[in-house]
């Protein structure tokens, strides 16, 4: 059986300009209703393989729609059966859609990671310790060490994040911030940047890089703003996110 492979929400009009091939050399066209639309494609019912070339071809539909509009990017493998069931889509949530585009309209995403060596571990203060003998309290012993020094290294981070955060979300209308996702990453973030701002964010990490020369730095973008895209606040736009 045959559906409609989606790509991601965009305003209409205007119609593409161009032709842009989608999953299975499929020829990507707008399915409209009223002033929003679903980019689309004819394709199997079945889920696309999950590998690089298909995530790749994906991407590369989104970024070349959002070169001449905003959009709202679709999860990979967004598919329905037929051209009513999306053009319901629409009519349910054409107020969500049309508010999350006037919040990504002329914007992109810029994510940045920045690793760390976090800093050595620190003695417990003597007046943290456990006086007494035994096992019982040599376990609480270890236990009273190992939080302490997990609390200063979260103390430490925490410091180093506000501070390069801080000028970097002056130079973005929002930012998404995961908080030492690993213990190597201090920060993984999204930022949505207005577009004529792009290089002044990317000199902003280059100031960053210039002040803090042990963290380590990945700036990658600009991209569709997928991490943006739940723009109504009661989030029923968040099936089309990332």
């Amino acid at each position: 059986m045959q559906g409609h492979y989606i790509y991601g929400i965009v305003s209409f009009p205007p119609e593409l300009s161009g032709e842009i091939l989608g999953l299975g050399g499929n020829a990507i066209r707008l399915l409209p209703r009223g002033d929003v639309a679903a980019v689309v494609s004819r394709s199997t019912l079945k889920s696309w393989p999950l590998d690089d070339a298909h995530l790749t071809l994906h991407e590369a539909v989104v970024e070349e729609v959002m070169k001449s509009r905003p959009i709202l990017p679709a999860r990979f493998n967004t598919v329905l059966g037929t051209e009513e069931a999306i053009i319901a889509l629409l009519d349910e949530r054409a107020r969500d859609f049309r508010l999350a585009l006037e919040r990504v309209r002329g914007r992109v995403e810029v994510g940045l990671r920045v690793l760390w060596d976090p800093p050595g571990e620190s003695e417990v203060p003597a007046d943290q310790e456990i006086e007494g003998k035994g096992p019982g309290t040599e376990y609480l012993s270890r236990r009273l060490k190992k939080e302490w020094r997990r609390a200063k290294l979260l103390q430490a981070g925490e410091r180093l994040i506000q501070e390069l955060d801080a000028p970097l979300r002056s130079l973005a209308i929002e930012s998404r911030l995961q908080r030492f996702p690993t213990s190597r990453f201090l920060i993984a973030g999204a930022y949505l940047v207005e577009r004529h701002r792009v290089d002044a964010f990317r000199e902003g990490v280059m100031k960053a890089r210039e002040r803090f020369p042990r963290l380590r730095f990945l700036l990658t973008g600009p991209w569709p703003p997928y991490h943006f895209v739940n723009g109504a606040h009661d989030g029923t736009v968040h099936a089309f996110a990332a």
